[in-house]
């Protein structure tokens, strides 16, 4: 039967002769040919290359890969943490300025204000000789709660802490040092409260206070040569009312019975009239050592104290009175008794034994007060400063960067 695709007309004319049995020639290639295996799939020699791959462009693509790239645009290999690497390397953690405080700083103050007890302990040891601690215990409290300031940046969030620095004008962040809240103003102001309680008489509760102001001294940071100078004045201003106030107190509490009792308060009355105190002081001294010479019938040494008073320029009623007691004394120029005291012949006071160290003899010193001692002494703690060592060899007093220079 003829096809129906053999149509009448020109267009039947123009069909080929539909052969459907007749094979491909050689024109068509394999890819005319589908093998499949027995399931109807192609079998695996069936590929669009010898591999089984689709092979790389070819040069009719015209794909450029060296280009002229500017260099701040090349990444390290392993800049990312590659495959060579495989982990990621965090950054150096830096330094904090509590422990560059401890760098920067030689000052005892210092290291305390960066929370550093132990070094702070240290170098107050070898600058001063400190060797009991307990006494600055509370000192040390204090000054380090002035090294942090606290402050909120949003409600319900933790407070941020900062580091106040002394000298942030001048240097950076490596080269800070912290702020102190102690200045030798502030101790000179309680130097003046401390001599209220004496002129009241209230000489336990002063020696605490000037023994308070002496410990602090160690603490202090300086700018000049001037106020290193009016620091260490500070240091003997408060040893000689602390040496001098112990030893009336003690005074008081000895008895008064015998002739060698009342010879001993005599001497110690003497001796508290050698101490350096404020003139208003000085005049309550000098009357109650020449009350007792006169007693004693110690006319002679009692006419010198009533000297000394008269110079000091007392009051009329008490320059009156004073006046009086040395025409009484003048009268009779004698001692009734023998005394171990010299006013003629300087000497320092041994502030445990209260007995007088004259000139030549050998003596022990605080290394923070200068408070002397007889020999025996030696190694013991000391009876003005309680925390330092007699006698121990120190490097000195630092309360100021120039004194490292």
């Amino acid at each position: 039967m003829p096809s129906s695709i053999a149509a009448k007309g020109k267009a039947g004319q123009m069909a080929a002769d539909q052969d459907m049995d007749a094979p491909g020639g050689e024109g068509w290639g394999d890819d005319a040919e589908l093998q499949l295996d027995e399931d109807g799939f192609m079998e695996a020699q069936e590929t669009f290359g010898e591999e089984g791959a689709v092979k790389e462009e070819g040069g009719g693509w015209d794909v450029e890969e060296d280009l002229d790239l500017p260099p701040e645009l090349d990444i390290p290999a392993g800049g990312g943490g590659g495959a060579e690497d495989g982990f990621f390397v965090p950054p150096t953690k830096g330094m904090s300025p509590t422990q560059m405080w401890c760098n920067n700083s030689q000052l005892p103050v210092d290291h305390i204000l960066a929370g550093s007890y132990e070094t702070a302990m240290r170098l107050l040891h070898d600058q001063v000789g400190v060797v009991s601690f307990e006494p600055y215990k509370s000192l040390f409290m204090q000054t380090l709660s002035r090294g942090r300031t606290c402050y909120l940046g949003l409600p319900s969030l933790p407070c941020l802490r900062s580091h106040p620095q002394r000298n942030w004008k001048d240097c950076g962040a490596k080269q800070g040092l912290p702020a102190v809240g102690l200045r030798l103003s502030d101790l000179i102001a309680r130097l003046q409260q401390c001599y209220q309680l004496t002129t009241a008489g209230r000489f336990e509760e002063a020696v605490e206070r000037f023994r308070a102001i002496l410990l602090s001294v160690p603490l202090l940071v300086v700018d000049n040569k001037q106020e290193i100078a009016e620091a260490q004045q500070l240091i003997t201003i408060c040893r000689e009312y602390i040496v001098g106030l112990t030893m009336e107190t003690e005074r008081k509490k000895l008895p008064k019975d015998t002739l060698e009792e009342q010879k001993r308060l005599c001497e110690m009355a003497a001796y508290f009239t050698h101490c350096n105190l404020q003139p208003v002081h000085m005049v309550l001294v000098l009357r109650t050592a020449l009350n007792l010479f006169f007693k004693l019938r110690n006319f002679k040494m009692a006419a010198g104290f009533a000297r000394r008073l008269l110079e000091l320029g007392p009051n009329p009623n008490v320059a009156q009175q004073t006046r009086k007691i040395l025409a009484a004394c003048e009268k009779t120029l004698t001692d009734a008794h023998q005394l171990n005291y010299d006013p003629h012949n300087p000497f320092d006071l041994c502030a445990a034994s209260f007995v007088p160290l004259y000139r030549g003899r050998p003596v022990e010193k605080c290394p923070l007060s200068g408070a002397c001692y007889c020999p025996t002494y030696k190694g013991q703690i000391c009876r003005v400063t309680q925390v330092t060592e007699i006698g121990k060899d120190v490097i000195g007093l630092r309360v100021s960067p120039l004194q490292f220079r």
